[in-house]
């Protein structure tokens, strides 16, 4: 294991030791669940308590992190049974615990990938209609990027994508801020049970927004092809939502656009090892499929 799990692992036994609902599970085995760049993450039982405990990376706030929205929209879509229930939430350590939701063998088949989006857009639009709690933040994709910009080195700056994303942000439009959005849906954060209820974990970027945001972070995370995109619009229409394929289309460039910051932005700060090499690999993946639409989307702009 890393050095940087091991000190993770102590500060969260440190810290679950503090309270008497979660003390017991500070002398119990972490199991490390691998796949985050920008937390630790561990499945930990003891009897009567199979929980999920994540310790937040410092400096996560930077990225649009934010722990203490996540309590608050946390309790309110556990309970509308859309994430697992909250045993401590307690963003002053960093640390989190939720109820373990055992994952399933998923379906890779072209039915299993189609009933999976249909899922997804039924969640989504349950999500969106939401009451959010008084005093949710917003998200506003245009407010990112700038922030996410003037963190970036300057042998980072890509001009012609920047401005691009100028262009397309300008395109969107204001659209409606008001609904409660994940901003992070991609197969890690979507776990289908044994008994086969789906479940959106991870809601450290959740806050007011543009629902267009999430069907665009599932249409990209997922890589859905043209066909599953727009299978993914008549399913959250077909549920009750409003979306138009060629806004989604240029959400989904934007959304990307916001990805590629966010991994250059941990660049920034990383240390070299696995996790800044994977974050390098994402973030070239990233710039070379945003170029190659670059042009295509600010045609579909401009008709």
């Amino acid at each position: 294991m890393q050095a940087g799990w091991q000190e993770a692992e102590r500060v969260a036994r440190a810290a679950l030791a503090t309270e008497a609902g979660t003390a017991s599970l500070a002398v119990a085995r972490f199991e490390p669940i691998a796949g985050s760049l920008s937390n630790f993450a561990w499945h930990v039982s003891v009897p009567g308590q199979d929980r999920f405990v994540r310790y937040a990376r410092a400096g996560n706030e930077q990225l649009g992190a934010d722990l203490h929205a996540e309590g608050e929209i946390l309790r309110l879509v556990a309970h509308a049974g859309l994430a697992p229930r909250v045993v401590r939430c307690d963003p002053s350590a960093r640390l989190l615990v939720t109820q373990w939701i055992a994952s399933a063998q998923g379906d890779s088949s072209a039915e299993g990938l189609d009933r999976t989006i249909q899922r997804v857009a039924a969640m989504l639009r349950q999500l969106h209609e939401l009451t959010p709690p008084p005093g949710t933040r917003v998200v506003d994709f245009a407010v990112q990027v700038r922030q996410l910009e003037t963190g970036l080195p300057a042998n980072a700056a890509r001009p012609a994508l920047a401005a691009c994303a100028v262009e397309v942000l300008s395109q969107l439009g204001p659209g409606r801020v008001d609904a409660l959005c994940h901003h992070d849906v991609h197969a890690q954060n979507l776990v289908t049970d044994p008994a086969g209820r789906l479940w959106l974990v991870d809601w450290e970027y959740a806050g007011l927004g543009d629902a267009v945001f999430d069907l665009a972070s599932c249409a990209s995370q997922l890589r859905l092809s043209a066909a599953s995109t727009g299978l993914l619009c008549d399913e959250y229409i077909r549920s009750g939502g409003t979306v138009e394929l060629s806004r989604l289309d240029r959400a989904r460039w934007a959304f990307d656009y916001v990805q590629w910051l966010w991994y250059r932005g941990l660049l920034a700060s990383a240390t070299p090892g696995p996790d800044a090499f994977e974050a390098a690999r994402r973030a070239e993946r990233l710039e070379r499929d945003l170029q190659v639409r670059a042009s295509g989307v600010l045609r579909c702009n401009n008709h």
